[in-house]
């Protein structure tokens, strides 16, 4: 409904209630002959008469009660409507669709949002994981308002914001010879089969171009898609894995696994959350960018890898 149709309704309803138009018409700064204008219209879309007049006042025909209840409900709709909009505008309701690289998640994401929405339950989150490659294209085809990605393939188009990283390290059996090892180099890993990522992962084209850098080749012997199953066959004497270390030590344990230090410069990887532009976020979306770029959310971050450790 447009504002002279939400004035009329709101004319007619304090008329009801007044028992007077012009009391009405003077309440709502109307003058009386624009007020009975707005009832002749309003009577002559509902085809008939909707107020009788009285030796006392006015007050509803049978049609107007009718007409009085449907007006009372739209004003409250109305209102419920407006109300939401404003927290839409301020940021306090809305929708923010969030894609994400499995490291991020692990490292940081997953505990920041989960304190963003107690703090926001009127914010709804529509989280993906896709590597960093399937993130970048989302957010750049709009499919998605915010990207956590691993630095590094990121587009000039994007605004990115630095997000904090993590540090590869190896993941071997127990009983192999390297999990007495306090460190090893990518060079002396090589040599060995290899359980990794999918080929479309941050962590997968790393190794890759690394390996390369040596003039030699991953011994891939198992690929999978996620860090869980990367353990287990490592656990199963399939080959060495290589992730990010707060992605291993949840199940290193469970899985009799040694965690050995990548002792490499690039084992450090960079986070980034990006969106294409700033100024086009709408309000939630900026809510959630300032928290996670917060100094708050980065002392809950800290205090969930204390607890984690």
């Amino acid at each position: 409904m447009n504002r002279q149709d939400i004035k009329t309704l709101q004319l007619f309803v304090l008329a009801c209630e007044l028992h007077s138009l012009s009391r009405a018409a003077e309440r709502l700064h109307l003058a009386p002959s624009a007020a009975s204008r707005r009832i002749r219209l309003l009577e002559d879309s509902a085809k008939g008469q909707l107020l009788a007049r009285r030796p006392h006042g006015v007050e509803p025909t049978a049609a107007g009660l009718t007409m009085l209840r449907y007006a009372r409900d739209m004003l409250h709709l109305t209102e419920q409507v407006s109300g939401l909009l404003d927290e839409h505008r301020s940021g306090i309701r809305g929708y923010v669709r969030i894609s994400a690289s499995s490291s991020v998640l692990v490292q940081r994401l997953a505990s920041d949002l989960s304190h963003f929405i107690q703090d926001n339950p009127e914010i709804k989150l529509d989280l993906e994981e896709h590597p960093t490659s399937g993130t970048l294209e989302a957010l750049t085809r709009k499919r998605v308002d915010i990207g956590a990605i691993v630095v590094g393939g990121e587009s000039e188009l994007l605004t990115s914001f630095p997000f904090g990283g993590d540090r590869l390290a190896v993941a071997v059996p127990r009983s192999h010879p390297f999990a007495s090892r306090d460190r090893l180099r990518f060079a002396e890993i090589l040599g060995q089969d290899i359980v990794t990522l999918e080929t479309n992962t941050a962590v997968r084209r790393l190794l890759a171009e690394e390996a390369r850098k040596l003039g030699q080749f991953l011994k891939v012997r198992v690929q999978v898609s996620s860090f869980e199953v990367v353990g287990l066959m490592v656990s199963k004497g399939l080959g060495v894995g290589i992730l990010p270390e707060h992605g291993l030590r949840p199940f290193a344990d469970a899985l009799d696994l040694s965690v050995v230090d990548l002792d490499e410069p690039w084992a450090h990887r960079d986070f980034a959350l990006c969106v294409r532009s700033f100024e086009e976020l709408d309000p939630p979306t900026r809510r959630l960018l300032a928290f996670l770029l917060s100094d708050r959310a980065d002392e809950r971050s800290n205090l969930a890898k204390t607890e984690r450790s």
